[in-house]
């Protein structure tokens, strides 16, 4: 494999699929056919999802590097404003046949199929066109995506079963640098609530985020963190910040559970998860 900065990417897509992978070994059948905290889908949904995603994203890298960067048969871009999450979660519970042990075998061997793509990568196969739903991105870009989709199913499964789950400190700096490209397409603009609004982060460990969101009517702008006053401050870690800004954490919930701290007014925090919904 190149030594180009996106190896770590590799590196991050690995260790999240192994880890994933000894959690699932563990579940017996019930769990397995069991609702997971995805709404709608059951666990083995899920995998069925990762699975698939994987196998998916195996072929359109490879078709990029081969300088085809269309919409495979069957695909499309996805219109503005549309959630991806319909047609996969759909996608899923449709071609969902294996379950099970035989679902993580499936799971398992087109991971190692994809890292096995990944590690042949050259340094200038990183910046080439790669199809996606939501636009042509780059194949580093593409691949980040796939980092997003690993870490938080996973956690989606684990905190099925344990609502203490936390993100590995492994996948932040990779999670916290697709952060901007998530809150510019979850975006909800035109919400009938009070505006505007400066939501502050302090968030200094593992990976340091300090960085104010200050949402208007119909837009948001990202700025440093300023000494001026705010209207709710959020202090966690850099794991519960990811997953407060990727929709999987409640507000109300996580001040109750001790993941999330404010300074502010809790209506205004809570106001948050409307402005930015995980799909």
């Amino acid at each position: 494999m190149g030594t180009s900065q996106p190896s770590y990417l590799v590196q991050t897509v690995t260790t999240e699929a192994a880890r994933l992978q000894d959690f699932l070994t563990g579940l017996d059948a019930k769990t397995w056919a069991s609702d997971s905290t995805c709404d709608g889908w059951t666990n083995e949904d899920v995998v069925t999802h990762l699975a698939g995603s994987a196998s998916g994203w195996a072929s359109t890298i490879t078709r990029a590097i081969a300088g085809d960067y269309g919409p495979p048969d069957g695909q499309s871009f996805l219109a503005p404003g549309e959630r991806g999450s319909h047609t996969t979660g759909d996608a899923a519970r449709a071609s969902r046949q294996p379950s099970g042990i035989e679902l993580l075998n499936q799971f398992t061997a087109r991971h190692d199929n994809l890292r096995q793509i990944l590690e042949k990568l050259s340094d200038e196969d990183w910046d080439k066109p790669c199809f996606h739903r939501r636009g042509v991105l780059t194949v580093k870009e593409y691949l980040g995506i796939q980092v997003q989709e690993l870490v938080l199913h996973g956690w989606d499964l684990r905190s099925g079963l344990d609502g203490a789950a936390e993100l590995s400190n492994e996948c932040l700096p990779a999670m916290v640098e697709l952060v901007p490209r998530w809150i510019r397409n979850a975006f909800a603009p035109d919400l009938d609530l009070p505006t505007p609004v400066r939501y502050r982060f302090d968030v200094s460990s593992p990976v340091a985020v300090h960085e104010d969101l200050l949402i208007t009517d119909n837009s948001y702008r990202v700025e440093p963190s300023a000494t001026d006053a705010c209207d709710v401050l959020f202090r966690c870690n850099t794991g519960n910040y990811i997953l407060l800004v990727f929709g999987r954490l409640e507000v109300t919930s996580a001040l109750a559970s001790g993941r999330l701290s404010i300074d502010g007014p809790e209506d205004r925090a809570k106001n948050f998860n409307a402005w930015f919904k995980g799909f």
